[in-house]
């Protein structure tokens, strides 16, 4: 081998070296957390489905906040209204959602490992299991560039999704959401 191959085997030596590492210190984190996954899947379960069936709350308007929690955990996207939201919504488990995903948070903030989830892909190379966090930032950017141009925002199928509060804020803009009356009913009441 040259000093030239070398110095480009180098980079991926030192990413697969640095990488194997987060892994390993991943793994106790992981076994640490097992427990309260199990109590915490528990609890999700119960809420998203127990508690939103009996509110009439369907599973898809759940999701556009816990897509928000997660890209603001995962320090995709700042979302402390989501968050706030999410601890108090009956149909959705903040211990849940933590306890599932807290060894890959606390690991990406230690020493940054990093997994697929609250990453975002390059225009062209989204796959269904990317889109939904594409399609928040994406509505995101257009209501940041837009907003105070508008007069009026229609958002059909919201769900839970605060972006038009938390982006229309002190403005002039009229917003209409459009969802099931049930599932509009319970974002205003909590």
């Amino acid at each position: 081998m040259t000093d030239k191959n070398i110095k480009k085997q180098l980079p991926v030596i030192l990413r697969f070296l640095i990488k194997l590492f987060q892994i390993i210190l991943y793994i106790p984190i992981q076994i640490i957390f097992i427990p309260f996954a199990i109590i915490g899947l528990i609890d999700a379960i119960y809420k998203e489905m127990g508690k939103s069936k009996k509110l009439g709350v369907s599973f898809s308007a759940v999701q556009a906040l816990q897509y928000r929690w997660i890209m603001h955990y995962f320090n995709t996207r700042p979302d402390p209204l989501s968050v706030t939201f999410t601890k108090k919504f009956p149909c959705e488990s903040h211990f849940g959602l933590w306890s599932t995903l807290g060894a890959l948070i606390i690991s990406q903030r230690l020493f940054g490992f990093t997994t697929k989830l609250g990453k975002l892909v390059e225009p062209g190379e989204e796959t269904l299991y990317s889109c939904a966090g594409i399609r928040v930032l994406m509505f995101d950017k257009i209501m940041e560039k837009y907003v105070d141009e508008m007069e009026q925002i229609v958002i059909p199928g919201v769900g839970f999704d605060l972006i038009a509060l938390q982006l229309t804020k002190g403005k002039k803009v009229k917003v209409f959401e459009l969802d099931q009356d049930k599932t509009l009913n319970v974002k205003l009441k909590h």
